[in-house]
């Protein structure tokens, strides 16, 4: 008979207690103010009655409400006062199949008390429970169970420790050898899988233990060796997610952390060893993407050579092309890991997988994984997700893949004779929904679906892929890609501009000044020069400005490019305003503006008026400069350009804090600012934000320009707009200073 004892389950429930707070048995026992903690581990484990005083203060330090303890602990002095006091015939381990877990296993703590909250439950009268741990080949999935039961074992789950590789084997023959096991001879065994699984359900109840079930392919593999109602405690491993098994609990592991993969190699190679050679460390554990199996392949290749460098294992896995092959040792090999999960696919998941090694980004949805395809990529990408052989991305609706599994995707890549056209027709869609989008930022009417909004989400998610788009093309030297970058250089400083990913438009212009250099096209080159000025403006960089706006000039002149020459005046007077040459400045702010007049470009030359506005107010001419914004305002106003009539308010805002009316330069930054955040402007947002603190400052209103000074602060900060933030931070200092 199984240990069913009131003296077991009041040690569970106290156990189950414990770990649902987080606390270890020391930290509980210095709550409870006791020297030691091993008289807490032998009331836990059902084998003395704790006192009762002991379990009033377990219920005050837990915050257990429900009295379930008291209940439990008087039931428990019943049972002893009539001597029932169980002993179980079943308490000694008569199956311990489990292996053993490698002595240098790091990390996955909340993975395993993930595990081992179950066991308490199981111990506590709520089993059976099925823990299904998935990630992606190499995560560590086996060893993680494998130490998660034995954890279970000396927790309570002691009658039995089952291992089981399932593989591809069919559930009747597991079963006849779970029954072996079990005691039952061969000649009892029934030839039926339903009356096995009965069988099995009946000789396992009322035992405490563990079954792993390890390397599952799919559910109906791991239903029939699932027992009845008992205190077992079923963990099982699979690639695949096993969606349909009901109620079951799931564990999904993901890469190491730093600190832990790079303990685990530390583990392996020797601490000595390790510490003089951090870096080194660093590096190897980046090359192995933090995935279990191959920071213990470095490892050990490491341990068999201990002539060689940490440095030299390092310089050999920088080569991307074959990493996959110098992370194996003896038998163990990262490619193999992948290949099981590979063959197991259907074709059309296949062939996704394979070119996923296209993609540029970090991370991809579905509508590019479509364009990969060829087809609607839906239900492949389910498969890759089931397979553990993609991940969810950080950002809602988005995938990602694993760096050695992109490797090996890129290996596999090619055998497909169609990749050419696959990575045309993804970087093609690619290249157009960002076009639409970056539109979709610009004064211009525009239809994108969900307006200004979703474009801007749409950018966010896209750009680290976009910049990975456009290195390629520039990589590429057959030139078959570039008319791609066409009309992108022409509307991506939209968002840009909004985002300042200052260093972004940079690295794209640079590189698409180099793809119109290479078709001898003047026009494009005049586009890259003035998005590179742009770039380098927002850098504080602004010789180097005026030197790009120059040389775009130049060929905008020569291609004929009337409105472009007309926007690199604008830029120039720019790079002189943050020059400190105000006058040259304002000349070409009012260039800027007479030919945008005579081109018929409104928003061209509302945005020069307001531009000129501050170099007039610099050159101490307020009143034209005032003139300026007012022609600006109405301007903006006429055209329904929101963001711009917030520019104008905002420098209005400025010329008025300067001038000292710092009433009128609160009711205007208060303008701006509801646009700007409105509009998700994060420069925008954070030097109103100064403006208002200024004004604030010169109203006496200390308090809340200190506030205004704060946000505009973090938000500098994260813009990277230092001139701006080294401001800020002097008047927050100066505000509180005058607040004391």
């Amino acid at each position: 008979m199984t240990d069913r004892s009131a003296l077991a389950a009041l040690g569970a429930a106290m156990l189950r207690y414990r770990l649902a707070r987080g606390l270890s048995l020391r930290q509980l026992a210095g709550r409870l103010g006791m020297q030691g903690h091993g008289g807490l581990s032998d009331y836990e484990k059902g084998r003395r009655l704790a006192p009762a005083d002991l379990i009033e203060r377990y219920e005050e330090q837990l915050r257990i409400t429900d009295g379930e303890l008291r209940a439990l602990h008087t039931a428990a002095l019943a049972e002893r006062a009539t001597s029932k006091s169980p002993t179980s015939e079943t308490s000694t381990v008569t199956i311990a199949e489990l292996p053993a877990v490698p002595a240098d296993f790091q990390g996955r703590n909340a993975e395993l008390a993930s595990v081992l909250a179950a066991a308490a439950d199981c111990l506590a009268g709520r089993g059976p429970i099925t823990v299904v741990v998935t990630g992606q080949p190499g995560a560590g999935k086996t060893t993680l169970a494998v130490r998660a039961a034995q954890q279970a074992f000396r927790l309570g789950l002691q009658d039995a420790q089952f291992f089981v590789e399932l593989g591809a084997a069919e559930p009747e023959a597991v079963l006849r050898r779970l029954l072996r096991a079990l005691g039952v001879p061969d000649a009892q065994l029934p030839t039926e899988v339903d009356e096995a699984a009965a069988m099995f359900r009946s000789r396992m109840a009322g035992r405490r233990c563990v079954l792993v079930l390890d390397n599952a392919r799919d559910e109906a593999q791991v239903r029939a060796l699932l027992p009845g109602p008992g205190p077992v405690l079923v963990v099982v491993t699979s690639r695949q997610r096993l969606t349909g098994l009901a109620g079951a609990r799931r564990v999904s592991l993901a890469e190491l952390t730093r600190a832990d993969a790079q303990a685990l190699l530390t583990e392996i190679v020797g601490t000595v060893r390790a510490e003089a050679e951090p870096e080194s460390v660093a590096e190897v554990v980046a090359a192995c993407g933090r995935l279990p199996l191959a920071v213990r392949i470095a490892g050990n290749r490491l341990a068999s050579w201990p002539d060689w460098s940490i440095a030299h294992l390092a310089e050999l896995l920088r080569d991307e092309q074959n990493r996959l092959g110098r992370l194996t040792a003896g038998d163990l090999a990262v490619r193999s890991a992948f290949a099981l999960s590979y063959r197991e696919i259907s074709p059309v998941a296949g062939r996704l997988f394979r070119r996923l090694a296209l993609t540029p980004g970090a991370d991809f949805d579905v509508q590019a994984a479509s364009a990969l395809l060829g087809e609607p990529a839906e239900a492949a990408l389910e498969v890759l997700a089931g397979a553990s052989l993609i991940g969810l991305a950080a950002t809602p609706g988005r995938y990602r893949m694993h760096d050695l599994l992109q490797l090996y995707a890129c290996e596999l890549l090619q055998e497909d004779a169609q990749r050419d056209k696959a990575e045309m027709a993804l970087l093609g869609w690619l290249f157009e929904q960002a076009r639409l989008a970056a539109a979709a930022l610009s004064p211009e009417p525009s239809d994108y679906p969900g307006g200004r909004p979703a474009a801007v989400a749409w950018l966010d998610a896209e750009a680290g892929t976009i910049l990975g788009a456009v290195r390629r093309i520039s990589e590429r030297t057959d030139g078959e890609y570039d008319a791609l970058l066409s009309d992108l250089t022409q509307l991506i400083p939209w968002y840009y501009d909004l985002r300042c990913r200052w260093s972004d438009m940079v690295e794209v212009a640079e590189h698409a000044r180099v793809v119109a250099e290479r078709s001898g096209d003047l026009a494009e080159r005049a586009f890259a020069y003035s998005m590179l000025g742009l770039g380098q403006l927002g850098q504080h960089r602004y010789r180097a400005a005026l030197a790009s706006c120059e040389l775009g000039l130049t060929d905008a002149r020569a291609a004929g490019l009337a409105a472009e020459e007309a926007e690199l005046f604008g830029r120039m007077g720019l790079a002189y305003e943050g020059l400190g040459q105000y006058a040259e400045a304002e000349a070409r702010h009012a260039d800027h503006a007479e030919r945008c007049r005579a081109l018929g470009d409104e928003f061209g030359e509302a945005a020069a008026v307001g531009r000129r506005s501050l170099t007039l107010q610099m050159l101490g001419r307020h009143t034209e400069a005032a003139a300026c914004l007012k022609l600006a305002l109405k301007m903006r106003s006429g055209l329904g350009d929101e963001r711009g009539v917030a520019m104008a308010e905002y420098r209005f805002s400025a010329l008025r804090n300067h001038q000292g009316h710092h009433e009128e330069a609160l009711l205007r930054g208060n303008r701006a600012l509801a646009v700007f955040e409105a509009h998700d402007d994060q420069w925008g947002t954070a030097v109103t934000q100064y403006e208002l603190g200024r004004a604030l400052a010169g109203l006496g209103r200390l308090a809340e320009a200190a506030t205004a000074y704060r946000t505009a602060i973090r938000g500098l900060e994260e813009i990277g707009e230092w001139q701006r933030l080294a401001a800020a931070t002097a008047a927050l200092t100066d505000t509180q200073r005058r607040a004391r």
